[in-house]
């Protein structure tokens, strides 16, 4: 009998492995569906967690990104990145198996990642003898030049690519000084989504873990107002330094808002029983549409002060949101 679990678990390591590499190799190589699945690369990892265990599951991890590397033909910036999102997804996994509240999974997690990716980051760049700055401006400048290519492709108005070719070098400049709060708002993002996949992916009735309720009624603690408002002063100062310093915080201040906007969404579809595929089409929808993030997150805002779901003070938690 013993054996006979041996080699199921084997089977599912290897077909974990062989579904996670492919995960990570379109990644790389589709435009479109590449980003898709880009975010959806911890997923794998978090659902083999729960399943092997996490001896087997690191070997998985390990596995994928090796094959990865001979497949790519060696390291690289993009290979350094999907490492990360491996990492987020054993890291969730690890901690959903130790029960932890759906804010310290994902905090934790996203910690974790970026405190890593730093060092590789900073690991990588002085094995390819460039600086950290050199290294990041190349790699967003190389990815501008391939999304510019894309804009070629599709035909878009030529006033629009000379537009955008002009301005590369200033869109690059930005970008370089908020990549910190870039990257930990895409992290805390794809933890979300991969928290809210698992839930489905699971079957969430065999683990009783506190990753696995109904959330619409989390709310973001009050003192995080304050540091939007500061956030808010510093872009108001003179000197770039604190007008960057102000940008990153607000990035990261306006995912954590919205993600409270969506527990507030979430709370009205499942009141008003609005029906599965309605909502789906509607999270696409927000999802697709950028003003309609930046909306949600006000939502998320006011609410500290509006209360739209009449929730009392007392009963306030302190967890992520996932829709049910």
């Amino acid at each position: 009998m013993e054996t006979a679990n041996q080699n199921k678990d084997h089977k599912i390591l290897l077909s974990g492995v062989a579904l996670t590499s492919l995960i990570c190799a379109l990644s790389i190589s589709i435009p479109v569906l590449g980003f898709i699945c880009f975010l959806v690369i911890p997923l794998p990892a978090v659902y083999y967690r729960i399943q092997l265990g996490t001896k087997k599951a690191a070997i998985l991890s390990f596995c994928s990104l090796i094959f990865l590397i001979f497949l790519s033909g060696g390291l690289s910036t993009d290979l350094l990145f999907i490492a990360g999102m491996l990492l987020l997804g054993f890291s969730m996994g690890e901690f959903i198996g130790k029960n932890l509240p759906v804010e310290k999974i994902i905090g934790y997690a996203c910690g974790i990642v970026l405190l890593a990716g730093t060092f590789g980051l900073a690991l990588y760049s002085n094995i390819s003898n460039l600086g950290l700055s050199r290294l990041v401006s190349d790699y967003i400048g190389k990815n501008l030049e391939l999304t510019l290519a894309l804009y070629e492709s599709m035909e878009m108005p030529e006033e629009s690519i000379m537009m955008l070719s002009n301005s590369m070098e200033q869109i690059t400049y930005v970008l370089v000084r908020i990549l910190p709060s870039l990257c930990a708002a895409g992290l805390l993002f794809s933890a979300w989504l991969n928290l809210l996949l698992a839930k489905r992916v699971l079957k969430t009735e065999r683990y009783a873990y506190q990753a696995f309720v109904r959330l619409s009624e989390w709310k973001a603690p009050d003192l995080l107002v304050w540091g939007v408002i500061g956030c808010a002063l510093m872009l108001l100062l003179p000197g770039g330094f604190f007008k960057m310093m102000g940008l990153n915080g607000m990035v990261v201040f306006t995912i954590i808002y919205f993600f409270q906007g969506i527990a507030i969404i979430s709370f009205y579809f499942e009141k008003k029983k609005i029906p599965a595929a309605l909502r789906v089409l509607l999270y696409g929808t927000i999802i697709i549409q950028q003003i309609f993030i930046l909306a949600i997150a006000g939502i998320g805002f006011f609410d500290v002060w509006a209360n739209f779901r009449h929730i009392e003070k007392s009963n306030d938690n302190k967890q992520m949101p996932l829709s049910s």
